[in-house]
């Protein structure tokens, strides 16, 4: 996962507490000299506390202060989660004190999801099971049978005998193929031997090419490489999706004078905040109860909630509402392939 987005989620989770306890009040700022009658001063900002007291109280202060959440997110949380788009229409209204502030809520809920979806691809059964296939490894170790094992049964049922014949007729196929090619390159010694044909893969004859063309054996050589990378690349192409729906509303409320880039920005990483949080609670129910919630979620809710979205931040009608989601769903869907592209490239480049 990105280092910065984790470091950036950290520091928003910390900046949530209200923190300090104010010692000071009724006393002149330590910084500009003016008199402060609660917590902070009203010229600077700066909290009205000394910190001069026992170290026990100030480690518990600052465990506290990394940990707690205030109001704000007991408030923030519902009203994203089940009235769409009112949080949005709220914030843009000016009521802003009493919520989390937008990007910080939306590094929130990024971090969450990726530390989520990361835990949930198994990379080990991927890396075990290319190694079976490619005829690399004769045995697996106990831990990679296990991922192994783990990874098939997500898609199929069966048991431990059956996995045991599925290995075996795996490592045979691989045995024979491999067996198959050392004949041919026996039979024609004076001809140059070529890669087996999945493994010979042209892109071109530039530098760049050349280069991806190596990176792309290394990465059927080393799959661990590649999904290494993909970590890292995710959350940073996911962060482009955020101002690309901020122009794709700007163009379909272009007509509307009165919401501006702002307001389009604020719903914006409303929605993809809640499309993060809900995601992670897909998955985390698809663990438990199959597949299949993913895709309803996917297929009704998401549409669903976006529709009520535009409805509710912008106070659109029904059908608007429902046109507007059909055709932003349509370019979530042409920008999430060029993403993904662009993602596969990048992680090929970085290996």
């Amino acid at each position: 996962m990105s280092d910065e987005l984790e470091a950036a989620g950290l520091a928003s989770a910390g900046a949530l507490s209200a923190g300090g306890t104010a010692d000071l009040q009724g006393q002149p700022c330590r910084n500009c000299g003016v008199m402060v009658k609660h917590r902070y001063c009203p010229n600077c900002g700066q909290l009205a506390a000394s910190f001069h007291r026992p170290v026990f109280s100030l480690v518990a202060e600052t465990v506290s202060d990394s940990l707690a959440l205030d109001g704000r997110i007991a408030r923030t949380l519902p009203r994203l989660l089940f009235k769409p788009g009112q949080l949005s229409r709220d914030y843009s209204d000016g009521k802003r004190a009493r919520y989390v502030p937008p990007f910080r809520l939306f590094l929130l809920s990024s971090l969450i999801f990726y530390f989520v979806a990361f835990a949930f691809i198994n990379t080990n059964g991927v890396n075990a099971l290319s190694q079976i296939e490619t005829g690399e490894g004769a045995e697996l170790n106990p831990e990679e049978r296990e991922a192994l094992f783990e990874y098939l049964a997500q898609t199929e049922n069966f048991d431990e005998d059956e996995f045991d014949r599925i290995l075996e007729s795996a490592r045979a196929n691989a045995a024979a193929e491999a067996e198959a090619d050392e004949t041919q390159a026996e039979s024609e010694p004076d001809e140059p031997v070529s890669e087996p044909q999945e493994n010979n893969i042209d892109v071109g004859s530039d530098e760049f090419g050349e280069r991806l063309e190596g990176a792309i054996q290394r990465t059927i050589d080393n799959p661990r490489l590649f999904t290494t990378a993909a970590e890292n690349w995710a959350p940073r192409l996911s962060l482009i999706l955020v101002p690309l729906t901020v122009l794709a509303l700007a163009l379909m409320y272009a007509w509307r004078r009165s919401i501006y880039v702002y307001d389009h920005a604020i719903h914006a990483l409303h929605l993809h905040s809640w499309i993060y949080l809900s995601s992670t609670l897909a998955f985390g129910l698809s663990a438990l109860l199959g597949g299949w919630v993913a895709g309803l979620y996917y297929s009704l809710a998401l549409p669903v909630y976006t529709m009520f979205s535009m409805r509710g931040a912008y106070g659109t009608g029904y059908l608007q509402a429902f046109l507007r989601m059909v055709v932003l769903s349509f370019f979530w869907l042409i920008s999430l392939v060029v993403l993904m592209f662009a993602l596969i490239v990048l992680s090929l480049l970085a290996v």
